[in-house]
Parts: C-alpha cells; structure tokens; sequence
C-alpha cells in the first residue's frame, strides 16, 4: 500500500503566506503530523504569470474553445526564440519554487517527509489548497517529487466531503462512458481508437452529443470512468466543455446526473481538453473521488500521447498514480516541438477515496481463480482441497511439488500486478507445499523487502541460501551491505555464492555486490576488477557501471568516471531502489537536470 502525504496550504502566495501542515499516513496509522508555515513569494507567483502567458502566446494549436483558436504561424527564428526564453523561464520557475520550499519556516516539514519516507516507496502527495498560484503551479519540479521517483502530487480542496459510494456492482468489464466532443481543428478520432482498445472494457461513444443525451446516458447505468475530449477552458474560474460545434456545458447544467453517476460508483473523470482547472474546482462538491485535467492550453498530440499512455499503463496493472506519474514524465520527450507538456497534466483527488486499480473496477474477475479461493480458505480446508488436487494420498508425494511451482507462479503473477497482500499468501502456501523448493522463499524474500520488511527478507533469502540457490546470497550479501555496513561479511557470503553460480546473469549480481563491498571498503583495484568481470558477462545492465564510476572517482579518473556515468544513466531504472539513487548522482555528476 502506498503511504499518504498530506500538505495542507491554507492562505495566499502573494500576500499572506500559507499556514502549512503535514500528516504522512500508511493505512489508518498517522506516522508523522507538523504545523509550521510558508512566507509569501510574489516575485514566484509573478515569474508563474510571466511563464504561462508566454506558454500561451506561442500559437500552438490546441484543445482550447474553438473561437479562441488562432493560427498564429510564427517565423522558425522567432518560434525558436521563443522557445528559449519559455525553456529559461521554466528553469527559473523551478529554482524558486525549490528556493520557496527550503524556506526556514518550511524546514521541519521537509526534513520530516525525507526522514520518514524511502526513496523506493510508493507515494501518494495531495496538496490540499483554494490558492490559485499553487493550483498552477508545476509540483513535479519540486526536488522532493523529482528524487522520490515512485511519488506523485494531486491537488485537493482544504474541504470536503466523502462521497457515498454504492459497492462497485459484480461485473466482467470496466464501464466507460466517453463524449467526444466540438473537434473543430483537432483529431479526437485517436482518443476513439485508444477507447476502444482498452481490454476488458465496455465504451458507450457520444459524438458531438446534444445536453440531453449526456444527461440521459449520466442516469441510465452505472459508470466506472467518464471521459472527455474535444475543446474545454475555464472562464473566471469556471470550467466549461464545447460538446458540439454550437453547445457547450459547465459541470453545474450536468450537476444531478453527475451526482448519480458518483452513487453509482462513478472512479474516474478524465478531461482530455485545454485548461481544466475551473472544472476541477467542482470535484469537492459534486464529489468525484479522482479527476485527471490539464493545467493550461494543450496541443492535440500531447493530448492524444498522454492518454495513450496513462490508459496503456493503467489497464496493464499499475497504480493510478503509478501509471499518471509515467505518461506524464514520458511527455518530456516532446517538449522540443512542445514545450511544457510535461507540466500540463494533474490528478485532482477526494483526500477521503483510496484510488482504485484497474481490476478493482472488475469485481467479479477476482475470487474465481482456484489459487485464490484455496489462499483465503482456513487451514483445514485448504488442506483437504489441496489433498483432492494432488490426487489423494497415493499422488501425494508426487502432486505437492508440482502444485507448489504453480502456486509459486500464480503468486509471482499477483506480485508483478502489485496484489502484494495476496501474492504473500501464495508464496507462504507454496513454502507449505514443497518446503524444500529454493525459489519460493527467494521469491518472498523479493516481496518482504518491496513491502520494507527487511527482517522478513534477511529470513527468506537465508532460508533459499540454506537449499543451495545461488541468487540468494547476492541478495543476502547486498543487505549487509547497504544496512548492516558490514563489508567483510558481506564479501565472504558473495565468494560462497560465486561458487554455486551456474548462470551469468547470477554471476553479475555476484560479482557486481563484491566490488560493491570492496569500493565502500575502499580497496578500489579490487573493485574495479570484480565490476569489469561483471560488465564482461552482462555489457547492458546499469548496475556495474554506477558503481565502476565511483570506484573510478576514488582512484581520481575524473575523465574515466565521466564516461561511466554516462553509461549508468543510459541503462540505470528507476524503478530499482539502488539505480534510482544512481541515477541521482549521474545527474549531478553530468550536471544534467
């Protein structure tokens, strides 16, 4: 389960400031609450205006009303002028808005947020504001979010209401009701095709529809996501989508339907259209437990490329925030034709509502898996149903080691789709099963250490060692390595493990943590030797080449060092806690953002 930070910001940036609050919680517990302050910052909330309204004056075609629409094709030399002074100006954006939180006011909340989470923790931010500077404001650029890379920020009002949510009704597919609106100038025929691929999904279409066909479809059946494309805006604070050529609506003329929808067990709002922010603004009231809108003007391809991803991602098991956290950094790679497209999109979130994963929204398709129903089942029976399935008494001996391997990977399913809850209780019925099979408690030792219980792992991953499997004394040895600081032990546990070693890929992890311990012992020539042999078997992982930079950094090859950073960020993921640290310091290192 991810942990919850909640900052609240009650005031104004421009005058007063903002009395600032943080409460960390996992689950029902609360680890950590702080009340402290924000001073004003005019000179950001004016550098803020300055940047969007150059955003704005670039003329690039977007999802913005239709009558806004201007085709103001600028010369490439004054495109490309502009595009520097949009690139400092973000830049800019930035330093202040890390200068602003380093306040000394704000120092305590920082440090406890760093203090109290992990860098490889799933992490869910809601900014809890009504300040319009800090609806706007482009959070990611914050050091916190950009160095703690499985979190992600969402706006929420200081109040609001729980929403009364019906139980999501036994179903086989997630319902998606998706208007495709006014789509004069831009091809929202993409978004159609993207819908429609979506798997396990059933999508009603409503084209260039009438209010009353909205209306209508809002009360005829429940929907798990709404979804919108075409041109919106936000005119006084007031969000407004154009569903035809001539019409167009506030959330307040679907108000009732929208109500519904929410008792119905309405998810998910996605606006796929310019400047939604005034549409947000209406999530408290009408209660919708998670909006997606864009923050400002959005040109159709960037529109169309983040659906694509968020929605690929979503439906393929990672969290809602995991998944939104990806499609929004992969827009990066467009902001040369289209700057800030990386900035654009925002979750909007009811602080009261967990968000639900993609299989959450399909009830039924969980509990009819055999697997599923044995690990929930109390003992006795689990071992009368698993005496049935070995064939008796006479196929047992024979059955169980068979059943533990599938169990085995029934559970390793569920821990790549993020069930870590339940894939524990299959690999604990598969360490029943054939106590004697290596993998399994290898495999636990892997989901015991993503859920931070490194006891449990050190357990595991001794157990897998005692039967021979090799992988576990790597993983044993990069534990006394990284918390026990214990390098002498960990080198002799590596040696042993080197010796069982049958496949390369094993060997490298090896290899790899020996020169790991030798670098931080400080006996680089060793080092270097055992990472080069590492690098010799496997020339495409990141790991070796991190830590041959630094290996290299103490022998003062700055040069040679370079180059390996270089390397480990090419091939380094964040997604594994040790390269994402890596990549951090590759950055510094290249001086690169």
């Amino acid at each position: 389960m991810a942990k919850l930070v909640v900052l609240k910001l009650d005031g104004d940036l421009e005058i007063g400031g903002f009395r600032a609050s943080l409460e960390i919680k996992e689950g029902d517990r609360v680890l950590i609450e702080i009340t402290r302050s924000l001073p004003p910052n005019p000179e950001l909330a004016a550098e803020m205006q300055r940047h969007w309204q150059e955003y704005r004056n670039l003329g690039l075609v977007t999802r913005i009303k239709p009558g806004s629409i201007k085709h103001n094709f600028i010369n490439p030399n004054k495109f490309s002028t502009r595009l520097k002074e949009i690139k400092e100006s973000g830049e800019k954006l930035g330093n202040l808005i890390n200068q602003w939180l380093k306040s000394e006011q704000f120092r305590d909340i920082d440090r406890g947020l760093r203090e109290e989470l992990n860098r490889t923790e799933k992490v869910r931010v809601l900014v809890r504001t009504e300040d319009n500077y800090l609806r706007k404001l482009p959070w990611h650029l914050w050091d916190f979010i950009d160095r703690y890379s499985f979190s992600e920020v969402a706006l929420s009002p200081i109040e609001y209401k729980s929403p009364q949510l019906l139980p999501i009704a036994a179903k086989s597919k997630v319902r998606v009701l998706a208007i495709l609106g006014c789509s004069a100038g831009i091809d929202i025929e993409k978004d159609r095709e993207l819908l429609k691929s979506l798997p396990n999904a059933e999508v009603v279409f409503l084209l260039e529809p009438k209010h009353n066909q909205i209306n209508d479809k809002l009360w005829e059946q429940p929907w798990d996501i709404i979804f919108f494309a075409g041109h919106g805006e936000t005119d006084e604070d007031t969000g407004r989508i154009h569903i035809n050529e001539t019409d167009s609506l506030t959330l307040d003329e679907v108000w009732y339907g929208l109500k519904k929808a929410v008792v119905n067990g309405l998810q998910l709002a996605i606006f796929n259209s310019c400047d939604g922010l005034g549409l947000a603004q209406r999530l408290d009231d009408l209660e919708i437990p998670q909006m997606i809108v864009m923050r400002e003007m959005v040109p159709d391809f960037v529109a169309q490329q983040f659906l694509k991803d968020f929605l690929t991602n979503f439906a393929s098991g990672n969290s809602l925030y995991q998944a939104f956290r990806e499609a929004r950094e992969k827009l990066q790679g467009l902001e040369t034709d289209f700057p800030c497209a990386s900035w654009l999109p925002i979750i909007c979130q009811n602080p009261s509502v967990e968000p639900p994963t993609w299989n959450d929204l399909i009830p039924q398709r969980r509990g009819f898996n055999l697997f599923q129903i044995i690990i929930q089942c109390n003992f006795k029976f689990k071992w009368a149903v698993l005496l049935l399935l070995t064939g008796g008494s006479v196929g047992w001996l024979y059955g169980l080691p068979k059943l533990a391997v599938l169990v085995n990977d029934f559970g390793f399913d569920l821990y790549q789709k993020g069930d870590l809850i339940t894939a524990r209780k299959a690999f604990l019925l598969a360490e029943i099963l054939n106590p004697d099979n290596r993998v399994v408690p290898y495999t636990l030792g892997w989901l015991c250490q993503d859920m931070q219980d490194i006891k449990c792992a050190r357990e595991k991953y001794q157990r897998s060692a005692k039967l021979g499997f090799a992988g576990a004394y790597s993983q044993l040895g990069r534990l006394l390595i990284v918390y026990d600081k214990n390098y002498n032990g960990a080198v002799n546990l590596l040696w042993q493990g080197l010796e069982l070693a049958k496949d390369d890929a094993t060997k490298y992890s090896l290899l790899k943590n020996i020169g790991w311990a030798r670098l931080e012992q400080g006996r680089y020539e060793e080092a270097l030797t055992q990472q080069n042999a590492a690098i010799k078997l496997d020339n495409n992982r990141a790991s070796a080449y991190c830590l041959k930079a630094q290996v290299l950094e103490g022998m003062n090859d700055k040069k040679g060092a370079l180059k390996e950073w270089q390397t480990c960020l090419k091939f380094a993921d964040q997604k594994i806690a040790d390269e994402d640290v890596w990549i951090g310091k590759a950055r510094a290192r290249l001086n690169l953002k």
